[in-house]
């Protein structure tokens, strides 16, 4: 998995995989490390405490949101869904985003993700949160 590190433009992990793949527990390191390895944007999500990005201008926590969460499955993938639908709509390379883009980006993902798990929902449940 570490040899397909330089190859990635924006990587999401969570604060639970960044061992496996730096060695470091902590968020800021091994996003630097990341960052330092070839990857555009890194985000690590922290669960319930929001992210940590980092990207050309630096790194950043980003608060996430209060809920109450009931199923937790699928919050990484709810945010990932939101974050790329952001990026999508500006359809510049990863190296271009500014760090102002990123943590509105960052934001509408943790949003996402917030909702999604307030329920305990399947996949097409979530359907309705284009509105």
């Amino acid at each position: 998995m570490r040899s397909l590190v330089p190859y990635v433009d924006i990587m999401k992990i969570s604060d639970e995989e960044t061992k496996l793949l730096t060695d470091k527990e902590s968020p800021e390191e091994a996003a630097k490390i990341l960052f330092q390895k070839g990857v555009k944007i890194v985000i690590v999500t922290l669960g319930s405490d929001g992210a940590y990005l980092y990207c050309q201008d630096g790194g950043v926590y980003i608060p996430g949101f209060l809920s109450k969460a009931v199923d937790t499955n699928g919050a990484g993938d709810s945010f990932v869904g939101g974050f790329l639908y952001c990026i999508s709509k500006d359809g510049k390379r990863p190296e271009v985003f500014t760090m102002d883009e990123l943590e509105e980006y960052v934001r509408f993902g943790n949003a996402v993700a917030s909702l999604c798990v307030e329920k305990k929902v399947r996949s097409r449940q979530c359907r309705h949160l284009h509105k």
